[in-house]
């Protein structure tokens, strides 16, 4: 499984830090690579729908584009803005974040 993680805006947006970002779970440990489908299978990601939670009007917050591609190929994008107000999906994203980083 892969996890493709991308952010954009937020109030230091530099362009050269938002590119894409890539985990795969053959890097990880056998625990994290299994903490990592829980993840996604709490968040129900391949339900959700393709935009979440958008931002009020003017607001600078962070953007993020997320593609889960599992090994057989099933691949769901979605787009999430702060603050992430689902919190099976943010655990998620954390999880992305403390590994890519």
């Amino acid at each position: 499984m892969q996890i493709q993680v991308q952010t954009e805006g937020g109030l230091a947006y530099l362009p050269g830090l938002a590119a894409p970002k890539t985990l795969d779970s053959a890097s990880l440990s056998p625990q994290d690579a299994n903490k990592m489908q829980q993840l996604v299978q709490a968040a129900n990601f391949f339900e959700l729908p393709a935009v979440q939670d958008r931002p009020a009007r003017g607001a600078d917050y962070r953007t993020y584009h997320i593609t889960v591609q599992e090994d057989h190929g099933k691949s769901h994008s979605i787009q999430v803005s702060d603050p992430v107000t689902n919190t099976q999906l943010q655990a998620l994203l954390s999880f992305v974040q403390q590994h890519i980083l």
